[in-house]
C-alpha cells in the first residue's frame, strides 16, 4: 500500500467521523468532525442542496455513518484487504457496542 485515506465510523464513538491517512510511513486517525445523524436538524445548513446531497447518501438506520476509505498501491490482494476490513467491523446489534474496546486516544 501507497497511500490510504478516508473518513470512517466507530461504533464506540456514533458521533464522530474519524478520518484516516497514510502515506509512506506517516499514518494519522484523528476526529473529523460529527456525523450529520448527530447534528440536530436545527443546526443544520438550510440550503436545499445540502439537504439533497445528504439525503442521497442517508440510511435509515444510520443516517449518514459510513466507511469511505480508499486505498492505493501496486499489486496490492483486493481479496486479503477486504478480509481484514471486514475482520474490523462491529457486530450488527449497537446493544453489543458499549462493551467494545476502544484502542484510539481520546478526541
Amino acid at each position: 500500500m501507497l497511500r490510504a485515506k478516508g473518513h470512517f465510523w466507530l461504533a464506540t464513538r456514533p458521533r464522530h467521523v474519524g478520518l484516516m491517512s497514510a502515506a509512506g510511513v506517516q499514518r494519522r486517525c484523528e476526529p473529523m468532525g460529527l456525523w450529520w445523524a448527530a447534528v440536530p436538524l436545527e443546526n443544520w445548513p438550510p440550503r436545499p442542496q445540502f439537504r439533497r446531497f445528504l439525503q442521497s447518501r442517508w440510511d435509515s438506520a444510520w443516517g449518514d455513518r459510513r466507511q469511505e476509505l480508499v486505498f492505493i498501491g501496486v499489486a496490492m490482494d483486493e481479496a486479503v484487504l477486504r478480509a481484514a476490513l471486514d475482520d474490523c467491523l462491529a457486530s450488527a446489534d449497537p446493544r453489543d457496542w458499549p462493551t467494545l474496546t476502544d484502542p484510539f486516544p481520546a478526541w
